[in-house]
Order: structure tokens, then sequence, then C-alpha cells
């Protein structure tokens, strides 16, 4: 049964995880829960010895212990401590189970090409006929959902799952690349330009922000890689910045929703809603610094203070105290200076024992490319939804499954 399961899981993820908050919590667990009794069954615990899962474990135990006795509401910190490891496992699940087999990662990173292709298209849809193929509207004037329904936040899934299609060129031929390949390298700029203005168009600052430092990794891994001259480099990205040049000329203002007020929203950040909302989060993190106010009782902490708002629903600016946007003020006030410090080593380990392999090979495409998901998944200052959340939390530990899965086959493939 497990084995026929296994089958279809590569095809399925994708739409399981991406679309459903509740189906994608369901999916998560159960395949936790039957990689559990997989690995009891056949496979060993060989994968509880990787140093970053400790460290998740570390932070969980950490969570149900000292940060839920400092909770302004032990009992629920404690559970949402204690479920915090379902990500995880779900990493390791996809790594040692899921697509530990190469046909069943290729299987995988084509569905999710196909299904990006479609988001893809169903938000330019959208953009220029109002609705999308669903008949879902924009969420506003400049801002769109694709087929994400009321949910504006199509931009920051397309930046996050476009960085797991390239890494098929890790598995291509134990990585030696032949001449022929060029003609693959030049569509991922076709690719690259079209994934920028799809993301552009959304009206998505920091969507936008992680996409363009993307792409110039990945130029960068090309140039490192000498697989296109500095010289090549140059003349194809001048090709890409003259095509969004032109259709930011065309847009004005989809334009000055994404470049301008993007710039006026760092120069001025302070004063901001960005900034409102850091501060709150800084606020709340000052009632309890070192073992912070609890997992996920943020909302409450905020409103506690009476400074921003009696509910996070009638709070005095956009998305103040409802959570803090950004994953390195929600550990800090959630969980406090300890769980902050804790949580980066998890990451700081998950990145040495993904990264060395490929530095000490000097592979400097593969590299990017690694280096790209840990880097938009646990950027310390950027921006985002959420951290813990359920559908948040499905894409970034499905992009550190995936990474995962392609390391172990690249280390198999040596």
């Amino acid at each position: 049964m497990l084995a026929k399961l296994k089958n279809y899981f590569p095809y399925l993820l994708p739409l399981l995880l991406i679309f459903s908050r509740s189906i994608a919590d369901i999916t998560i667990v159960l395949i936790s829960i039957l990689f559990l009794y997989y690995s009891f069954k056949k496979i060993g615990w060989g994968w509880l010895k990787e140093k970053w899962f400790l460290f998740a474990l570390f932070f969980s135990a950490y969570g149900i212990t000292l940060n839920s006795a400092m909770s302004i509401d032990a009992k629920e910190t404690f559970a949402y401590s204690l479920f915090f490891m379902r990500w995880p496992i779900f990493s390791m699940a996809l790594a040692y189970w899921i697509l530990s087999d190469l046909k069943s990662l290729k299987k995988f990173l084509i569905s999710l090409t196909l299904l990006l292709l479609f988001i893809i298209f169903d938000t330019w849809w959208q953009f220029f006929f109002e609705q999308d193929l669903f008949g879902f509207e924009k969420y506003s004037e400049n801002r769109l959902t694709g087929p994400f329904k009321d949910n504006p936040h199509v931009g920051a899934w397309l930046a996050k799952l476009a960085l797991l299609p390239p890494l098929l060129l890790i598995l291509y031929d134990k990585y030696k690349l032949q001449i022929h390949q060029n003609y693959l390298i030049y569509s991922f700029f076709v690719i690259s330009t079209i994934v920028f203005l799809t993301v552009f168009i959304t009206g998505e600052r920091m969507a936008l922000l992680l996409i363009l430092s993307s792409i110039l990794i990945f130029f960068v891994g090309l140039i490192s890689e000498k697989i296109f001259s500095l010289k090549k480099i140059s003349f194809l990205l001048l090709l890409s910045i003259s095509a969004i040049s032109i259709f930011a000329l065309i847009f004005p203002e989809t334009t000055q929703r994404a470049f301008f007020s993007t710039i006026d929203k760092i120069i001025n950040w302070k004063s901001s809603d960005y900034g409102l909302v850091w501060q709150s989060a800084y606020d709340v993190w000052m009632q309890s610094p070192i073992f912070g106010v609890g997992l996920h009782k943020y909302r409450e902490a905020c409103e506690n203070l009476g400074i921003y708002g009696t509910s996070y629903l009638t709070a005095i600016g956009s998305g103040v105290c409802f959570h803090p946007h950004n994953i390195s003020l929600q550990l800090l006030s959630e969980t406090g200076i300890f769980g902050f410090i804790i949580f980066y080593l998890m990451v700081f380990y998950l990145a040495t024992s993904s990264l060395k392999k490929y530095f000490k090979n000097s592979l400097w495409l593969p590299f990017a490319l690694i280096f790209n998901i840990i880097f938009t998944c646990f950027l310390p200052i950027a921006s985002s939804t959420s951290f813990f959340s359920n559908k948040y939390g499905a894409i970034i530990w499905l992009l550190i499954g995936v990474m995962l899965a392609v390391n172990k086959h690249f280390e198999s493939k040596k």
C-alpha cells in the first residue's frame, strides 16, 4: 500500500500543497505519519542524525518546555510547538521516501513545472481580462490573485516555486553540461524574464525583490561555472531588461505599484505601514525578550499592548497585530532570543550541509540553485506572511524537502 501511495504522491503534491490550506495540512500530516511508519518498518532512523534536524527537534522541545512555560497561553503554545515537527519530518519524508528515487523526483519536478506554467498563464489572463480562468476577480486594481481566489499572494508562491524546476540541471548527466545544453540555458533567460514580469504584475513588492535576487544569483552561478561568458550574459540580460522596460512603459500604473512605490517604501521604511508593523513586533518582543510571548501568541500579545488597537481586525495600520510580517521578528517576539538562536542554528546546519558538497567541487551553478532556496526561505530581513501558518509552511518545507532529495541524488551519482 505504501509503495502505491508513493507512486502517486510525486504527481499530486503540487496540487495538494498549493491551493488549499486544510488539504495541505492533512497531506503533510499524513505523509509524516506514513514516513515514520515506513522508517520503523523498513529504512530505519538514520535520518534522525542529520544536525539540522536535531536542531529542529531542539527548537520544538524548547517550545514545548520553556517557551510554553513563559507563554501567555501555555496550552496553545505547547500544541503549536509540538506540531511544528510535522514540517521537518515532511521534508525528510520527501528526501528519504517520496522522492528518494530519481524517477519520482523527475515526475514531481515535471508536474510542478506544468502547474507553474498554468499559474503564470492564469495570472496573465486575470491581468488582461479582470478575471482569471475560474472567474476570480482581481484583489484590487493593482493586486492579483491568479487561481488563488481571494488570496493576493500568487507572486510570493511563484517567487518560491519557480526555484524548483532549475534543480533538474543538477541531476542532468551527473552535472556534465554539454555544448548543446546552451539552448536550455538560453531558454532560462526567456523563462526568467516571463517569471519576473508575472511577479511584476501581481503588485507584490517583496516577491518582486526576491525573484530579482534569485535571478541575479542564478546568473552569477552561470558566469562562475563558465557556461556562458560575462559578455554573453550581459547581452542576454540587456535583452531581458529592455523587454521589461518596454512593458513598464506600456503599463505605468503597474510600474508605479511594483517599482516606484517599492523604492518609496524602502526609502521611507520607518514611516511606512511596513515600519509600523515591524515596530509593533519589536514592542511585542520587548515584553519578553528572552523567552518570547509564546509561539502563535503574537496577536494577543500585540493587542495587550493597547498601542496599536484593541484587535488585529481593528488595528491602526494594515497588518498590525495580525503577524510580524518577518521571520526574524516573529521568532524573536514569539520565542525570544533563545528560540531565534536555536532556529537559525538549524538553518545554518541545513545550509552548510547542503552547500559544502558543491562548494568543495567548485560547482557554482548547483551552489547558486541550492543557495537560492535557502536564501528565499529563511532570509532574516524579508517581509513575508506568517512563517508558521499552514499554507506558507507547506511551501517552505516542500522547497526544503525537494532540495534535500536533490542533494541526496547528487551525492549518489558522484
